[in-house]
């Protein structure tokens, strides 16, 4: 279905344009293939033709296929396999299709649509032509119109050796194939006009089987609450997104000042509010921290305490240059920061002459004898001699240097977001000293409701172990947010299927990690954590005891399929069709982050009364393209509210919805193809003779489409025949069979076997479940004899 349709490029400079000549109706093609000979495979090999496409400078493609899942992958090539980028490539992604026209000397063209989402078991028919223009199809719809891009086609390939459909080959390794079947290929040495195309691919146009959405049902448009120029940025990512008990909807996101990337980068943890639950917003956005020159605060996770009206923003925090991008353990180091003197953990700072000193009580620092320096530092890590601000500790020319590792800051608002305080660090609590990075999983925290951990403060976090592998965990405070520990991981003591267990220190498999997470309570108190792993599903722990310990298997919730990418997961303030229920986001693609779903989880209270058995038993699509990171809340006037990353980090968005919209039965089944009458044309002259070819039809409610070859059982006289399936053309399948040598002169009757399932396929990839029983009747000769 298509969404939204966005054009990119990326032009070579000096590429001659090439002459586009009008193409006739009855243009043959240079290379045809169809269904009977690429019997529904996924790659296919066109070597023989390499010379002469090396010579079109203009041409037109047609494929038909299907997609059935994987993320980047070719539908035809034509390259240099000696080479790494030199290669032409018609390609799809799961939202994408575009082409790449590759010249390691010259530079890429590149041209793309997005916005699609392609439902698997579709047929699909493309088109690209390349003239004077570039100018493709998809369905009967045009998805692309370049008229400024210099031309080119494939005789800008230098020296191909290797034609593929299905696949590119390339030195590098990476072949891009396909995971789905080819239907039919054909390649014109002309360039088609737009009229022409679109008679070519509208045979697998699909009607939209969307519903009419309910009255009572909510879904609003996206609002762009970061956007390139808001708070002096062009790059944001990480939304947070909590509804206060006094109803101020807060809207957090890393601020990233100098590029999209993670830390090392100048990012500012900042947030934004609305008053009357995200119809409107402030107009200004507010800065929780903002360190200086290359330092960072990333990553955001809000949750409250009720008890004193007070907001906690937990974020991870770098010195200048410190972060995990450019591999783990090259900015960022094993440690936590800290030292212990005298019981008492202190941040220690190094001089240029590697003199070791330590922040102590009310900022005073503390030289390695144990003498008060006139050194000083506040809260903000601003850094003062003699009462005077000189720099801060977290900056590029601090003469005091922080150690370069992750450090997990707590701030805190006592006016609904306003105004904030901290950091307090917490690093002394919770990280150990085997670990680079103690961090986040972005999004919420909680505080739980019910049982013996009533009050307490829970916010996700992963981390880095021995062999840098990912782990998550929760942190935890039962005072306010004053003091906090973190529990064990999921992945301590954790039983694998080969009944191995699992150190959370020591494990090496990266298939084993879990990492940015969410945490919910259930109605019993039992807590589950929902993290990110390898797996393309959601993977799920459960904790009896507020997060400290968790139960020994991690389970993998294939219906809640995801990327390697966070997830946001709440539980509902309401009720849905009557039970408790969890709300759940991710991008709805296995490897890629697209398709953005929301997905409604009943409680169901499990036989054993060991907890809750889940029935994810709605799903509604929020966003088409590109969708990363989101974070969800309920709001106090009973909707949902979804703050996602809509771009991969320059437009943050958010939606309003209700639970008539996530109830809502959106989608008809798609069609059945159904076979109408099967007949044999006349012959002339009209008698059969033994040994002979016969044709028969079968008829169509609608266009039909084959994938692969196929059979028939039939019958005629008693004799038992199989039909070969040898031309699919609108809505009629053309087989044949040869008259079997015992079939009598005389008319005689043909049969078609009863309940057969026929291999033919409507553009929904539905096929003939069952053949009806029909005949016809045929006049066979006797067999002349021989003298």
């Amino acid at each position: 279905m298509l969404k939204q349709i966005t054009v990119s490029s990326v032009v070579a400079a000096g590429i001659a344009v090439a002459a586009s000549l009008p193409v006739h109706a009855a243009a043959e093609p240079l290379i045809d293939k169809e269904f009977g000979e690429l019997d529904g495979t996924s790659q296919y090999d066109l070597q023989d033709y390499v010379e002469e496409l090396q010579l079109l400078d203009q041409g037109t493609i047609e494929v038909q296929f299907t997609y059935e899942a994987g993320s980047f992958m070719s539908l035809f090539s034509l390259s240099n396999s000696s080479m790494p980028d030199d290669h032409f490539h018609l390609y799809l992604s799961p939202s994408t299709i575009g082409f790449e026209n590759r010249h390691s000397g010259s530079g890429d063209i590149h041209l793309s649509a997005d916005g699609f989402n392609f439902e698997e078991t579709y047929v699909h028919t493309l088109a690209l032509s390349v003239g004077e223009t570039y100018t493709m199809y998809l369905n009967g719809e045009e998805i692309l119109l370049d008229e400024d891009t210099e031309s080119a086609f494939l005789s800008r390939i230098e020296n191909p050796d290797s034609a593929y459909l299905g696949k590119t080959e390339r030195s590098s390794g990476n072949e891009y194939e396909l995971d789905g079947r080819l239907a039919s290929f054909r390649l014109y040495d002309e360039a088609m006009n737009a009229e022409e195309l679109e008679q070519l691919t509208a045979e697998t146009a699909h009607d939209s089987l969307e519903t009419e959405m309910p009255d009572d049902a909510l879904l609003t448009d996206p609002m762009s609450l970061y956007y390139p120029g808001f708070m002096d940025s062009n790059n944001y990512r990480i939304p947070a997104l909590f509804e206060t008990q006094n109803g101020t909807l807060l809207a957090g996101i890393d601020r990233r000042v100098n590029h999209g990337g993670d830390s090392p980068n100048d990012i500012h943890a900042v947030v934004r509010r609305s008053f009357d639950h995200g119809q409107t917003w402030e107009d200004d956005g507010i800065v929780i921290n903002a360190y200086p020159d290359e330092a960072s605060n990333i990553d955001l996770a809000f949750t409250e305490d009720t008890t004193q009206d007070r907001v906690f923003a937990l974020v991870d925090g770098f010195p200048h240059g410190a972060g995990l991008m450019g591999g783990f353990g090259n900015n960022a180091y094993r440690g936590t920061g800290f030292t212990e003197i005298d019981g008492e953990s202190y941040m220690f700072l190094i001089d240029e002459d590697d003199q070791m000193y330590t922040i102590r009580e009310e900022g005073y620092v503390y030289d390695e004898a144990g003498n008060q320096t006139d050194y000083r530092v506040d809260e903000q890590r601003n850094l003062y001699e003699q009462g005077e601000r000189i720099d801060h500790i977290f900056s590029a020319t601090t003469p005091l240097v922080p150690f370069k590792t992750s450090y997990l800051e707590l701030y805190y608002s006592d006016d609904e977001g306003e105004n904030w305080s901290g950091p307090m660090d917490l690093n002394p609590e919770t990280k150990e000293d085997w670990m680079i990075f103690l961090g986040v999983g972005p999004g919420n925290g909680i505080q739980l409701e019910e049982g013996e951990h009533e009050g307490r403060i829970v916010f996700p976090v992963y981390f880095l172990n021995e062999h840098n592998r990912q782990a998550s965990a929760v942190i935890y405070s039962d005072d306010g947010g004053e003091t906090w520990e973190r529990g064990e991981s999921p992945n301590e003591n954790r039983l694998l299927d080969s009944g191995d267990r699992l150190n959370e220190r020591d494990f090496t498999e990266s298939a084993h990690e879990i990492t940015e997470a969410q945490v919910v309570e259930l109605p019993n108190g039992q807590l589950q954590l929902y993290m990110r792993n390898y797996s393309g599903f959601a993977q799920m722990a459960v904790s009896n005891d507020g997060g400290e310990t968790w139960e020994e298997t991690v389970e993998t919730v294939e219906e809640l399929t995801a990327p390697y990418s966070q997830m946001s997961v709440i539980r509902y303030d309401g009720k849905i069709d009557g039970q408790e229920a969890l709300i759940f986001s991710s991008a709805n693609d296995s490897s890629q982050r697209i398709n953005g779903a929301v997905r409604v989880g009943l409680l169901n209270e499990s036989t054993d009364e060991s907890g809750y058995d889940i029935d994810w038993a709605y799903e509604q699509q929020v966003k088409s393209g590109h969708y990363g990171y989101s974070s969800l809340a309920t709001l106090d006037d009973g909707n949902i509210g979804l703050f996602y990353e809509g771009t991969p980090n320059t437009e943050m968005d958010f939606i309003r919805f209700n639970q008539e919209f996530l109830t809502w039965e959106r989608y008809n089944d798609p069609p059945h193809l159904t076979a109408m009458d099967m007949s044999i044309p006349k012959k002339t002259p009209p008698p059969y003779t033994a040994g002979e070819t016969v044709t028969v039809h079968t008829h169509f409610d609608q266009p039909a489409f084959a994938l692969h070859t196929t059979q028939l059982k039939g019958s005629i006289a008693d004799q038992e025949v199989i039909l070969e399936l040898r031309d699919v053309k609108d809505n009629k399948a053309i087989w044949t069979f040869e008259l079997p040598e015992e079939v009598s002169p005389g008319r005689q009757h043909f049969q078609l076997q009863e309940d057969q399932e026929l291999k033919v396929y409507n553009s929904y990839g539905r096929h003939v479940e069952s053949v009806p029983s029909q005949s016809d009747a045929i006049v066979v000769k006797p067999k002349r004899s021989s003298r």
